[in-house]
């Protein structure tokens, strides 16, 4: 017979929100605490729809298959309510084959009870029909094996989390504490539904609230689960990506007890020891004891902690970094491990070092053999230079070829002793000697000044200067540097000029800049010497019109010194018809 009763209503309401939940549960379904809950709202599904479908239809076959399928829903519930317990409680380590098989008994117990029920009442020893409230429904009287199985064993299950809610209760601080109470207090109230209904008390007449409070219960540790983010430290930072990864990776709860790891640390920690799996970081890490010191005096309010660690067979080394994960209230629930090898690159820093040092010591010897070179030679080289042109002067009165050959040698002497000065300021320029004291000048002063030294080179090549200096030019420089920058671009454009051609020295305003040219007409400069000007380690080798040698430490020098300065140098070539260096001085101090 077919009825109309209000307490179904309530019971397929609840049926209704645990379908939604379990569909919703499935989309998560690769988390432990997730599969435990679905065993949970599977065992309530088939509580609270076959007691509803109990008030519905009233017969006495069905009757019997109803109350098998509520009691086969309360043994499957209460698996996924101890199951699901331990889980929230970061105590699913505890989840072994043994714990297995006790946690297996129940279920199997009731399923017999169900098949034998027919022939010698172990699932209900009586059952009748009553009225309430002028409605018709069922009644059972429980076997005491039924009670047994119910209320005995589950009670022991229960007093088991229980112990392990209040241990974890004592062992966190607020607010991560809070969800404790809270597994506390809806496992209480499933208790309380059923002790209450057991002794006759019903809030509403004729319905057992246990199965309502136990959805409600299923309910609550969903929305905890969401909450309290109770997903993010294992599932979500392990995955797949963190066991292929070739690090070690062991992620800590906040306990500092190890609740996982990956195959790298496996094999770098586990040594093939068993049951490791929430076990403190001393016994994890027990080989390593400044490690695990380590890792249990982190600073707990610094989120990003590394150092350096050295492991022992085989011997490597290792950068440690540890992330503490935090809530959304920024309580700390765990710490990720990550090791990377750093063994090889400790041998090149070593490498490094090493050659670092070998450099520097070759480098001094290379600066020190320069800087005596330099001054060694420079006083006798530039004695022979003035005797070689007294003598040049004389022979021109008395003997022309003679003063021919007197003038190679005034030009090689020159070309010497300018290679000289520039490695002896090349060499104090490397070894950071070479002082910089800026200050405002007139640029045609040091422009004049530098044309003077070369009045007689270019009176022998019959070369004419052709200055272009505004009087008003102030630059904010080190006269002494740009001193040498124009003697080097001078002596190279009187070099490579030919016999009655001219050399033009060029100043116009640029911003805050004054741009020099120093221009000549003559061999050029061809794009494959041009490409290799102004880099240190290019071998360059040219000659002048009247075979003087070129080399390009000069150049490098007129960079340093421009650059030091503030300013730049570039050059302009068509490789045929003479060249133009030009390089810009800061008007004021930049």
């Amino acid at each position: 017979m077919w009825q109309f009763h209000p307490n179904s209503l309530l019971l397929v309401f609840s049926f209704c929100l645990n379908l939604i939940l379990g569909l919703f549960l499935l989309r998560s379904f690769q988390l432990r605490l997730v599969k435990y809950l679905l065993v949970m709202v599977l065992g309530a599904m088939l509580w609270v729809g076959a007691y509803g479908m109990d008030f519905i239809l009233i017969h006495q076959t069905w009757h019997k298959v109803f109350v098998s399928i509520v009691h086969i829903g309360v043994a499957l519930s209460g698996l996924g309510a101890i199951l699901a317990s331990l889980e929230f409680t970061q105590n699913g380590h505890r989840i072994t084959r043994t714990l297995w098989v006790f946690l297996s008994v129940q279920p199997i117990l009731m399923f017999i009870a169900v098949i034998l029920d027919p022939i010698f009442h172990t699932l209900i020893s009586d059952s009748y029909i009553i009225t309430v409230n002028d409605r018709i429904q069922w009644k059972q009287e429980l076997s005491y094996f039924t009670l047994f199985l119910e209320f005995g064993i589950t009670g022991i299950w229960t007093v088991y989390v229980f112990f392990f809610v209040i241990k974890s209760i004592l062992e966190t601080k607020p607010p991560a504490r809070y969800r404790y109470y809270l597994l506390l207090f809806t496992c209480s109230i499933v208790w309380i539904a059923g002790i209450t209904n057991y002794m006759g008390f019903k809030p509403i007449a004729g319905l057992n609230l246990t199965s309502v409070a136990l959805s409600f219960q299923v309910i609550v540790i969903f929305f905890a689960i969401a909450y309290y983010r109770m997903f993010d430290l294992i599932p979500l930072v392990r995955g797949e990506v963190v066991d292929e990864l070739e690090e070690p990776v062991v992620i800590l709860d906040a306990n500092n007890r190890v609740v996982d790891w990956n195959i790298a640390a496996e094999q770098l920690f586990v040594e093939g020891r068993r049951q490791l799996a929430f076990t403190s970081a001393q016994n994890f890490f027990h080989t390593y004891s400044d490690l695990s010191h380590r890792i249990e005096t982190l600073p707990e309010k610094r989120t990003h902690t590394h150092w350096n660690w050295q492991s022992k067979n085989p011997t490597q080394e290792w950068e440690v970094r540890a992330k503490r994960i935090r809530d959304k209230q920024r309580v700390n629930i765990g710490l990720v491990i990550v090791f990377r090898d750093i063994s090889e690159q400790k041998k090149l820093e070593v490498q490094m070092a090493d050659a670092n040092r070998n450099l520097l010591f070759a480098n001094g010897t290379k600066d020190r053999f320069l800087s005596i070179i330099s001054h060694d030679l420079r006083g006798p080289l530039a004695g022979i230079k003035m005797l070689l042109k007294i003598l040049n002067e004389d022979m021109k009165e008395k003997d022309a070829k003679i003063a021919e050959m007197t003038q190679s040698l005034v030009d090689a002497s020159e070309s010497v002793f300018s290679l000289l000065e520039n490695l002896l300021e090349w060499s104090k320029l490397q070894r950071g000697q070479e002082e910089f004291h800026p200050h405002y000048y007139k640029l045609d002063s040091i422009v004049s000044e530098s044309v003077e030294l070369f009045e007689l080179n270019a009176k022998n090549k019959s070369i004419e200067f052709e200055i272009d200096v505004p009087s008003h030019a102030m630059v904010y420089c080190d006269d002494r540097m740009i001193f040498t920058i124009l003697r080097n671009l001078i002596s190279n454009a009187i070099k490579f000029s030919h016999k009655n051609s001219k050399v033009k020295i060029t100043a116009r305003a640029e911003s805050k800049f004054w741009r020099v040219n120093v221009i000549d007409f003559g061999m050029g400069i061809a794009p494959d010497i041009r490409a290799k000007l102004f880099h240190v380690g290019e071998v360059i080798k040219s000659l002048g019109t009247q075979g003087e040698s070129g080399n390009g430490v000069g150049l490098l020098l007129c960079q340093e010194f421009i650059l030091m300065n503030a300013g730049e140098i570039e050059v302009q070539s068509d490789g045929v018809s003479g060249s133009t260096f030009s390089f810009t001085i800061p008007s004021q101090p930049v």
